[in-house]
C-alpha cells in the first residue's frame, strides 16, 4: 500500500527536479518515487560494500578480490 508524505525542497533543488522530470515527461510523483528508489539502491550498495570491506579486513585482504571475481557484488537495478 502506498504511503503519503509531505516533502519540502529548497528552490534550486525543486527547480532542477522539475526541469528534469519535464524533459523526461514524467508525473512529479513518478519522478520522485524513482529518485527515492534510485537513492535507496545506491545506499544499499554502499552499505553492502562497507559491510564487505569490514568483513574483508577481518577475514583477509583477498576477500573483496574474490567477491569481484565471482561477481557477488550486485549492480544497480537497470530500470532506475
Amino acid at each position: 500500500m502506498a504511503k503519503a508524505l509531505s516533502l519540502k525542497l529548497d528552490d534550486p533543488t525543486y527547480r532542477e527536479a522539475e526541469k528534469i522530470r519535464k524533459r523526461l515527461k514524467l508525473p512529479r510523483n513518478t519522478y520522485i518515487r524513482k529518485a527515492v528508489s534510485h537513492y535507496n539502491a545506491l545506499y544499499v550498495r554502499k552499505l553492502l560494500e562497507r559491510d564487505y570491506r569490514e568483513a574483508s579486513r577481518r577475514l583477509g585482504a583477498d576477500h573483496l578480490k574474490y567477491l569481484r571475481e565471482t561477481e557477488l557484488l550486485e549492480d544497480l537495478p537497470a530500470d532506475l
